[in-house]
């Protein structure tokens, strides 16, 4: 029993470690995106979203760049699959297929 609870601690001080925010990840994301935006200049007109994304979307999407879809659930107490449903919805509104796609019209549009 003492053997289980161990790996139990274990496990969560592993998941824990996980969840905590690495600032040097944080910070080549900024860079990045400043990067792409001194690229780009202002965002492209006509480029708008189809529908605004709602507020829990724009909470996945802040974390998308530096979390997994777990991270989120964990960080923001919700299931992966309500993770899944939002990044849908969002990758629909954004007119993308795809996590990259997404980071980069994201950052086109000064959402992030």
């Amino acid at each position: 029993m003492e053997e289980i609870r161990a790996r139990e601690l274990r496990f969560d001080r592993q998941q824990a470690a996980e969840l905590i925010p690495d600032p040097f990840i944080e910070q080549l994301v900024t860079a990045a995106l400043e990067v792409h935006a001194a690229r780009d200049g202002t965002s492209k007109p006509g480029r708008v979203l189809v529908e605004p994304l709602t507020v829990a979307g724009q909470r996945v999407l802040a974390l998308l760049p530096t979390s997994t879809y777990l991270q989120i659930a964990d960080i923001l107490y919700i299931s992966r699959n309500t993770v899944k449903t939002h990044l849908r919805s969002i990758y629909r509104k954004l007119g993308v297929a795809s996590r990259s796609k997404a980071l980069q019209r994201a950052a086109d549009l000064r959402l992030l």
